[in-house]
């Protein structure tokens, strides 16, 4: 793909705010993915992304998925998660391009790190529970994929909206995913069932209790364990995660 101008922009801001693109062997096993990495702290990623977004109000929606479709393509990891990024801040007209485009999206990505930076924030909140019927089939779509970035998506996309919202077909959905992939054994999916468990149980907490109760025995063990804690305590594996922090926003 054809690198976007704006893309250039950002990278070359990204650049002139950090060193040189890096790899780590550690970094790669944690992240799952070989991608190098600029050394830039994510707050400085979002002051970038800020800034760009403000001097570029009137691009159109078609315009700004460009920029997004660029970057994930990057040959970095910043780069990538820098898409993700921008969508938080995103002007409501620019936030109305095709979904469909996350499907290709993820096929870009590599491991849990880059898929989350895509699938959780600001966007899918702002998103995903008013223009559910849109979001649906692709949700479904995502969940049945033979791709891994994409099974994981189909869970975390939905991690946001559903803590913040009472609509039982919005969780009709994220159940019915995770029992499409509950018998998977890739943590990649394994944790993204337990984070979408734990997310459903302030608006629906009824339904993760009869859910659990009836797939035990056939659900990921660190699911059930992690749900389980969640539902006594109100914390996750016994240590209290303030939301918002970078803590809750890892399955």
């Amino acid at each position: 793909m054809k690198v976007h101008p704006y893309h250039t922009e950002i990278l070359a801001e990204i650049i002139r705010k950090s060193g040189k693109a890096t790899q780590h062997t550690f970094l790669e096993n944690y992240l799952g993915n070989k991608h190098p990495r600029y050394p830039v702290s994510a707050p400085v990623l979002r002051q970038i992304a800020k800034e760009w977004t403000v001097k570029h109000q009137s691009l159109t929606a078609q315009e700004f998925s460009d920029v997004v479709s660029s970057l994930v393509s990057g040959k970095s990891f910043t780069e990538k998660c820098m898409g993700g990024i921008l969508l938080d801040y995103a002007r409501a007209p620019q936030r109305k391009f095709d979904i469909s485009i996350f499907y290709d999206w993820l096929e870009q990505l590599e491991g849990w790190a880059e898929v989350d930076a895509l699938c959780t924030g600001k966007f899918q909140l702002l998103e995903i529970p008013g223009n559910f019927r849109k979001w649906k089939p692709l949700l479904i779509k995502l969940s049945k994929s033979k791709e891994v970035t994409h099974r994981r998506a189909s869970l975390v996309l939905l991690c946001s909206p559903i803590a913040h919202t009472e609509e039982d077909e919005i969780a009709a959905v994220g159940l019915s995913n995770i029992d499409r992939l509950k018998h998977e054994k890739e943590i990649l999916i394994t944790k993204a069932i337990s984070w979408l468990l734990r997310s459903m149980i302030k608006h629906h907490r009824e339904k993760v209790e009869e859910y659990i109760d009836a797939n035990r025995d056939e659900l990921p063990a660190i699911a059930v364990r992690e749900t389980l804690v969640k539902l006594r305590t109100g914390k996750k594996g016994g240590v209290s995660v303030k939301p918002g922090s970078p803590s809750s926003r890892r399955s």
